[in-house]
């Protein structure tokens, strides 16, 4: 039975991923949930589901690092790991870990990522998403190249 984070305190009011939306609460859902207070880190595991307003994150495990500052816990980055899919507004994001940092507003994507906007497809090595710029960078490997999928019909 999923565990919902409320109980937590909502301790996610400034989390990002293009959620950093202030004041907007995020629901996280897993089938188990660890809190590592000596590492400041959250892991969630299990079917994990994290929504806030219009982004939801899918994973098998995601890794909430934080800070404590002034009694309050601040995020730091997200680690979603294993099956990872994103979805935002009109594109799809898949990959097998997906990295959030919160100072920059931007999400790393690796292990097998692809992003899709209608029909359109870009895949890479690694796909780098700038949220608050609405642009992103694929990089690819020296054997293999950055791919994309244009229709322009």
């Amino acid at each position: 039975m999923p565990r919902i984070l409320s109980l937590f305190g909502i301790f996610f009011l400034m989390i990002g991923c293009g959620m950093a939306l202030a004041k907007t609460p995020i629901t996280i859902k897993s089938d188990r949930m660890e809190v590592l207070q000596n590492q400041k880190i959250v892991v969630f595991s299990g079917n994990v589901v994290a929504k806030k307003a219009n982004l939801t994150i899918y994973a098998d495990r995601l890794l909430v690092y934080y800070d404590a500052k002034d009694g309050k816990r601040e995020v730091k980055k997200l680690v979603a790991i294993g099956h990872v899919k994103i979805h935002k507004d009109d594109w799809i994001a898949r990959a097998g870990k997906a990295v959030y940092f919160k100072p920059q507003e931007k999400i790393v994507l690796e292990d097998d990522p692809q992003v899709w906007q209608g029909d359109n497809t870009v895949k890479g090595a690694r796909i780098i998403l700038y949220l608050n710029e609405d642009r992103y960078v694929v990089e690819s490997k020296p054997n293999k190249k950055a791919e994309a999928v244009i229709f322009t019909d």
